[in-house]
């Protein structure tokens, strides 16, 4: 009986290792790409927040440190990723009869331009975007913090998807 399990084991593992090219958190990144770079996405938005472009930028990173196994290099990585925060802006999303605006929606689009020199196909340049409506009542100075950690780490989950899973 115990033979049966080691035999699985032994079969589960050969077959992963002959999938090549995905890692065990699904990644899809050829085995020659090795290492990544990410350039410091600039606030281009017309409302700007001081630190999300260090926070934005440092996610990113941390992103593609953890979730895949490529090295990260301070420039010209085989991996260039790249861009801007092209919007940061408060609109209303509901309308009161009473009090005028009954949610707002709080909106982040960053625009990235990925270039991968040994798989050109890969290459992109494009928008992602996420928002959130909060509750008018609430001072967007007591919000913003935790929507705007919220949002970012949406974006990077879909910039990380389009790059990395490209299922």
């Amino acid at each position: 009986m115990n033979w049966t399990k080691h035999i699985f084991w032994i079969a589960a593992l050969t077959l992963l290792q002959g999938c090549g090219i995905y890692d065990f958190r699904g990644a899809n990144i050829p085995k020659d790409v090795q290492n990544f770079s990410v350039d410091f996405f600039n606030n281009e938005a017309d409302l700007v927040n001081p630190s999300l472009s260090i926070d934005f930028t440092e996610k990113v990173k941390t992103k593609f440190q953890t979730e895949t196994s490529l090295g990260m290099v301070a420039e010209n990585g085989d991996y260039k990723i790249g861009g801007v925060i092209s919007r940061y802006q408060i609109t209303p999303a509901a309308l009161n009869a009473q009090t005028g605006s009954a949610q707002t929606q709080f909106t982040i689009s960053v625009h990235v331009d990925f270039i991968c020199e040994k798989y050109p196909e890969k290459d992109f340049s494009k928008d992602f975007t996420s928002s959130q409506t909060f509750d008018s009542s609430l001072d967007f100075a007591t919000v913003e913090s935790g929507l705007s950690n919220e949002l970012t780490d949406i974006i990077v989950q879909q910039i990380f998807a389009a790059i990395a899973l490209d299922w």
